[in-house]
């Protein structure tokens, strides 16, 4: 199956950004009964928003040295221990990555689950990378306050170190459909905040305000750490320090980071259902 024809399969799960309509693939692009169309890339994306929305700092330099930081394994934790529940949950259903970069979990659930994954982000850059890669994942360029699939279709949606959107979260997700959303840890990336010192303006992190936010939206049925602390090499620093958010801010050329030996990377992975919030 070609990268076009891979979306013939679950055409049925989408709808129209622009009127909500059921839509249907024809002649190499999804059309709604309004005729709205979207054509499929040839690389095997199709792009849902009607105008490119640029975010500061998430360019596509900064995707590739994600993508870089990501292959060395930095985040194999996360990902693995994310793959494991979200492939026990969904079986061979549906799984929404939202938020997905350059799709990094997405690709690992991929190679791991017979699930058929959903995966989407608004900045095409990362969507653009992604879908260099061979595996069936359906990517998209969409935004996540207005998700273009259809009511109740996902039996898991993966949020991990990205803003959600817990309204369209609910919809989408199926009535005992699972929310897995990954934020900071308080020692996330701990070495670069020390190395900025002062030019960070919160050195100290707390997620409890994110946690509340989300058990107003979600039920949360577990609460789990993963952290772990790996060696930077010379070589992979410079991707360290391109691809982090948490340096967005900072005036990197002022700053000495060459002193940095290692780099801890912490999730706190919260598991939610909609079922027991009103």
């Amino acid at each position: 199956m070609n990268k076009i024809d891979k979306f013939y399969p679950v055409k049925n799960l989408f709808q129209c950004p622009i009127c909500g309509k059921k839509m249907r693939f024809h002649a190499g692009g999804l059309v709604c009964k309004k005729e709205h169309r979207f054509d499929i890339s040839s690389r095997g994306y199709v792009n849902f928003l009607q105008r490119d929305r640029a975010l500061k700092g998430y360019d596509a330099e900064f995707f590739q040295s994600r993508s870089r930081f990501f292959a060395a394994g930095f985040y194999d934790h996360i990902a693995d221990k994310v793959a494991e529940i979200a492939a026990a949950e969904a079986g061979e259903g549906i799984i929404v990555d939202a938020g997905c970069g350059e799709g990094f979990y997405s690709l690992r659930l991929s190679r791991q689950c017979g699930a058929r994954i959903l995966s989407f982000d608004i900045a095409k850059d990362a969507v653009k990378i992604a879908a260099s890669h061979e595996e069936p994942v359906r990517w998209m360029v969409a935004d996540i306050t207005d998700i273009p699939l259809r009511d109740g279709v996902a039996d898991c949606i993966l949020d991990i170190f990205t803003p959600a959107s817990y309204g369209q979260f609910r919809r989408v997700l199926k009535k005992d459909g699972i929310l897995l959303k990954v934020v900071p840890g308080k020692n996330h990336m701990i070495q670069l905040r020390q190395a900025a010192g002062d030019a960070i303006r919160n050195q100290e992190y707390s997620n409890e305000e994110v946690l509340e936010y989300f058990c107003r939206h979600f039920f949360l049925t577990d609460r789990i750490t993963l952290s772990e602390t790996r060696e930077v090499s010379e070589e992979i620093l410079p991707d360290l320090l391109n691809m982090t958010p948490v340096l967005f801010d900072v005036e990197r050329n002022r700053i000495d980071f060459s002193g940095i030996r290692e780099i801890t990377v912490e999730g706190e992975l919260l598991i939610g259902r909609a079922e027991g919030i009103s």
